[in-house]
């Protein structure tokens, strides 16, 4: 559809403007992260996303080949992730791709934002439709991300008491829906990582935004 153009990495280059000005916070859910510097992730953004895509394909979603940013010119016009203007300076690489559904639908948008040899976030994107139909889908692609870049572990650590994946995002949503703030968020560490999932209400429905960290 034309009117999700502004979302779409791999129909133009003007994608990666929705997510300006996300705002990472802490584990206690209070203090947001200033000027700290964020620790490169411990996989390099070729293997991250060629696990990924390899993964999601065992589900029927398509991953496209990741699109790669480098000059700053590009880095700050699309590859603005942060409120904090000192994180976003640490920003000097920035990859994305494209997800479909197995009827080619768009679903979403995974970035990778960081140095120029590892990341240090990683974003995932999906819109949902008003009724979230395709909330599966939303599951599914969490579960793999985190299952691939964090760890195996969910179903023995359980954060939070959360007993899976997909039962966070129910979370979220029960939460989200039963409140009038157009944004929710919700964080959970794993493996000595940082996840915060975050929901928004928008025009197209539902935006959903899960974030992971060191």
């Amino acid at each position: 559809m034309q009117k999700k153009i502004f979302l779409y990495i791999g129909i133009g280059i003007v994608a990666i403007s929705i997510v300006a000005s996300v705002s990472l916070i802490s584990n206690d859910g209070d203090e947001k992260f200033n000027t700290l510097s964020l620790p490169e992730l411990e996989f390099t953004y070729d293997d991250s996303n060629s696990k990924l895509k390899q993964n999601l394909e065992f589900f029927d979603i398509s991953m496209s080949k990741p699109i790669k940013l480098i000059n700053r010119n590009y880095l700050e016009e699309f590859c603005t992730f942060f409120e904090n203007e000192d994180l976003q300076k640490q920003v000097d690489y920035c990859t994305s791709t494209e997800l479909r559904d197995s009827e080619g639908k768009y679903l979403g948008n995974i970035h990778m934002v960081g140095s120029r040899q590892m990341p240090k976030i990683i974003l995932a994107l999906i819109q949902t439709d008003p009724f979230m139909q395709n909330l599966d889908d939303v599951k599914t692609v969490y579960n793999v991300v985190i299952e691939d870049l964090v760890c195996d572990c969910w179903n023995e650590v359980q954060p939070g008491d959360i007993e899976t994946v997909a039962r966070w995002v129910d979370k979220q949503r029960d939460f989200h829906t039963s409140d009038t703030k157009p944004t929710s968020k919700s964080n959970l560490s794993l493996s000595g990582m940082r996840l915060q999932m975050e929901l928004t209400t928008n025009t197209e429905g539902y935006l959903w935004k899960l974030l992971i960290s060191g």
